[in-house]
């Protein structure tokens, strides 16, 4: 790594954000870019668990330079590959005020932190950030099938509660003790949509606390988990109203087993791309930026799920293209 050309001003604060499959990551990083105070430079390093990357070009708008690690998690490759990715990030930007590592859903974080305070030379790991979702947390935390989940939350130094505006009554305050049974030195932090002070995760340097904790034993293997990972990219506008009945029919047949859902959709019709998120049941649909004239329409999805028939899926999905 090229020490000086990365931090010639000394290290570089680096935050770390965790959080299960569908916890809400992308749009807090998203939140903590667009609130950068004037002139500070970010650079975003995003590690997808999926041959398809899509969180880097939802982030590409806000974010001054994007690094996409896809199909794998930084936890499993090597540490080497979040050190390289880093380095050619400074190389595309120049000197950067800040980096902000969002982790594949699937990636316990302890690995990435050792990586990152091997060299307190060169960066600064500021904070580690597990979002965790009102809805369906609990269910994940204490799901044996679960346990990056817990990881997440038992290394962080801030926990993100997110979707409070689509929890129960009574969710926010459960989960918060469920948290603190795991971590009770964790700061809480809950999130109402759009709201969050950056400044409650931003610079709070807690590198010491991360040193006592003696480093970390990491006998991390996805194999457990059952999880399939399948991507999808189909040339040419879908129809509408087809794709919306492909995603109801998977959700209705495969709900519980549709751990979560990303995609970024050109439709017949429509001059922008539409932006697809869901978990289990909860699938929400947004606008995002416009096609460029004579830029070439294609639909990205990536499903993680268990126990699905990718190929009936997939060709069912195919057949969603319009005429």
């Amino acid at each position: 790594m090229e020490e000086q050309s990365l931090a010639p001003d000394g290290p570089i604060p680096i935050t770390v954000i965790t959080g299960f499959l569908g916890a809400g990551k992308t749009s807090l990083v998203n939140g903590l870019v667009a609130a950068r105070s004037g002139g500070e430079r970010i650079g975003v390093v995003v590690n997808e668990a999926g041959e398809i990357g899509l969180d880097g070009e939802l982030l590409g708008d806000v974010a001054d330079d994007v690094v996409e690690i896809a199909d794998g998690c930084v936890c499993c490759t090597s540490q080497g590959e979040l050190l390289e990715a880093i380095t050619r990030l400074h190389r595309a930007a120049g000197r950067l005020d800040r980096i902000i590592v969002e982790t594949s859903g699937l990636a316990d974080p302890g690995p990435v932190v050792e990586a990152l305070a091997n060299i307190t030379h060169v960066l600064r790991l500021d904070t580690l950030v597990a979002v965790v979702d009102a809805v369906h947390a609990l269910d994940q935390l204490d799901r044996h099938h679960s346990p990056e989940a817990r990881r997440q939350v038992q290394l962080a130094t801030h926990v993100v509660v997110s979707k409070i505006d689509l929890a129960e009554d009574g969710a926010v305050e459960s989960l918060r003790a469920r948290v603190g049974a795991l971590n009770p030195d964790a700061q809480v932090v809950v999130a109402p949509r759009g709201t969050l002070d950056p400044e409650l995760l931003l610079d709070r340097f807690p590198l010491a606390a991360f040193e006592a904790d003696g480093g970390h034993d990491h006998h991390h293997d996805h194999d457990h988990l059952d999880v399939q990972i399948f991507s999808l990219e189909l040339e040419g506008e879908l129809d509408a109203a087809r794709f919306d009945g492909w995603l109801g029919g998977l959700l209705m047949l495969n709900a519980p087993d549709v751990f979560r859902i990303k995609a970024i959709l050109a439709l017949a019709g429509e001059p922008h791309r539409q932006i697809v998120h869901g978990v289990h049941t909860y699938v929400e649909s947004t606008v995002g930026r416009d096609w460029e004239p004579g830029e070439r329409r294609t639909s990205r999805i990536v499903i993680i799920g268990r126990d699905l028939d990718s190929a009936r899926w997939g060709d069912e999905l195919a057949r969603c293209v319009a005429a």
